[in-house]
């Protein structure tokens, strides 16, 4: 009989359904999300089945509402909250707002998730309009009371989750207070040092200071703290050498030293001296250097300076499936001599095209052997993207960063995740108002936009405005002289005595918004290349239409043959590719 699986707890899987969706569904509103799964939960069922059911039953993405200010992270006060930690939070919230009726309370509770600091914001406005707190405050007498503070005074609440936040408001007064009483002890320290006579010389600035705000390289230069502080920035962001890379830290910035100094001022000395945001810079710095001389291939994570190597490893080929498939050539071979032979004979064609054509374009002579190693290396390189993934996981603390992206265009992961998207979808949009700007007309008068679906090329705009559809030019005081008045034997026919617009000419829209999509889409990708990395297309289909990019090189016969002939090499390289894929076997 096998053991009974352990029991998990509702709440945390509760918080592991409510991670998942909001990452498979990053614009949902977050309370929309808790309230799916609270309706629809079940205790003693595994993540995979609650996920399963919750969309299926809520047909999830079709009915979600949009979350309020964009896809942020999912924040921690989002999460499901213990009733702990809700009984705790009511206790405190109706002690504290004894004015205010108890469902009130619960109301502003349900609204902000059982927050205690964001249910409190919110009954502290609502106390101040409330009329209880006005009668109370005009019969007794009472004195305008102060402005609540964010922070409540309250001791421990019974629940460790409410103590902790209570303890985390109020870290940024204990902060100020510290650096409050940091910034005292300095003053009174100068005063004191000024007295006796002992301030120190800094060898940078020439300024005097405390002992305390000085640094020493490894050799006893002494630097006052503000000298560091712009060594550092200048070593960061400027143009100077006053970084040592070898050493990761500051060289000496004496000046009175002779002959100059050659040393350092220690790592631990400088972390003194600097704020935490210029130190991590200057460690980035460092960081960034060490990665850019390694000559390694890595993985950057586009928002940090966090990056790991990325080297395909040992591979060989799978002896099973090459085994399989010679015995299955021998087999087909035994019944039908030309099932092996054509194969084998259009595999070998395929290697003297892509031969031939490297050939022609090298600088060089290539050897057969060299542009097959080529191609196994590109299917070897294919086989282990597809097994490592598209996805990049940062694994610097969540603090830092520790954000999720992409390989190929470097932008955040998300889910339904697709490259290059931004700029597709900027070319698309630009694309489409061509075309709807080739077609329609609009009236200079009122500014309102049309099109025709039938009649005649005289028009005349709700405001009053008459113009001609076909040059759009204005028809007040010309009327219907504005078109050609010759008679024409075949309507539609180009009239041989004027060059007048015809009054009954339809206008080809198809080949209009062609047209017009083609030249659109030209002129954006020569104003705007894209990013590194991403390949404009030479093709795509928008409104039911095939556009294609108006090129100038591929004005010539030979100069499209060439470019056809290496379409079909790179279809063949990555057909050879794929089908290599099938006997690579990594040694992970």
């Amino acid at each position: 009989m096998p053991p009974p699986k352990p029991r998990t707890d509702p709440l945390r899987l509760r918080n592991q359904c409510l991670d998942a969706l909001h990452e498979l569904f990053p614009e949902a509103d977050v309370g929309d999300l808790r309230y799916r799964i609270s309706s629809k939960f079940q205790e003693h069922t595994e993540l995979s089945e609650q996920l399963k059911m919750l969309l299926e039953q809520s047909q999830m993405g079709r009915k979600l509402k949009k979350r309020v200010g964009g896809n942020e992270a999912l924040q921690p006060w989002e999460m499901f909250r213990s009733s702990e930690y809700v009984k705790a939070v009511e206790y405190h919230l109706r002690r504290e707002f004894k004015n205010l009726s108890r469902s009130t309370v619960l109301g502003v509770m349900a609204e902000n998730n059982n927050h205690f600091t964001k249910s409190r914001a919110v009954l502290i406005d609502i106390n101040r309009k409330s009329w209880r707190h006005k009668i109370t405050s005009w019969i007794f007498l009472r004195p305008k009371s102060e402005e609540p503070k964010a922070i409540p005074k309250l001791g421990p609440t019974g629940c460790e989750e409410l103590d902790e936040e209570l303890w985390e408001l109020g870290a940024p007064g204990r902060k100020e207070q510290a650096a409050s009483d940091f910034a005292l002890a300095k003053a009174m320290n100068e005063k004191e040092h000024e007295e006796l006579g002992a301030l120190l010389e800094c060898e940078c600035c020439f300024g005097d200071y405390t002992f305390e705000a000085m640094v020493a390289c490894c050799y006893g230069h002494l630097f006052c703290h503000n000298c560091i502080l712009n060594a550092a920035k200048e070593g960061v962001y400027g143009q100077t050498t006053s970084l040592m890379r070898e050493k990761g830290t500051i060289r000496c910035l004496s000046s009175i030293a002779d002959p100059p100094c050659g040393g350092y001022v220690p790592l631990d000395l400088v972390s003194q001296a600097l704020p935490a945001d210029i130190l991590r810079a200057m460690e980035d710095k460092f960081t960034e250097d060490d990665i850019t001389h390694s000559g390694l291939p890595v993985s950057k994570c586009p928002f940090c300076m966090y990056a790991e190597t990325d080297e395909v490893p040992d591979w060989m080929v799978r002896k099973g499936a090459a085994y399989t498939m010679i015995a299955l050539a021998l087999f087909i071979a035994s019944a039908n001599f030309l099932l092996v032979i054509l194969p084998t004979f259009a595999a070998l064609s395929a290697l003297s095209y892509i031969y031939l054509l490297e050939v022609i374009s090298a600088p060089g002579p290539l050897y057969f052997e060299q542009v097959v190693s080529r191609l196994v290396l590109r299917a070897v390189k294919q086989k282990y993207e597809k097994i490592r993934g598209q996805m990049f996981q940062c694994k610097n603390d969540p603090e830092v960063c520790g954000r999720k992206s992409c390989r190929n265009c470097r932008k955040e992961w998300k889910a339904f995740h697709k490259c290059f998207e931004n700029e597709e979808e900027a070319l698309r949009i630009c694309v489409e108002n061509a075309m709807a700007a080739a077609i329609k007309r609009t009236c200079p008068t009122c500014g309102t936009s049309f099109v025709k679906s039938d009649g005649c090329n005289k028009l005349t705009c709700v405001c009053g405005y008459v113009m001609c559809y076909v040059c759009r030019a204005d028809l007040k005081g010309v009327g219907y002289k504005h078109f050609c008045q010759h008679f024409r034997q075949i309507p539609g026919t180009p009239c041989a005595e004027c060059d007048k617009c015809d009054l009954y000419v339809q206008e080809d829209e198809s080949l209009v918004l062609k047209l017009a999509g083609e030249q659109a889409q030209a002129e954006w990708l020569s104003k705007n290349p894209g990013v590194t990395g991403w390949e404009p297309p030479q093709r795509q289909v928008i409104a039911g239409y095939t556009l294609k990019t108006n090129r100038a090189d591929t004005a010539t016969t030979v100069q499209v043959l060439r470019e056809q002939s290496q379409s079909i090499k790179e279809i063949l390289e990555q057909s050879f590719s794929q089908a290599f894929e099938q006997f690579i076997e990594f040694r992970l």
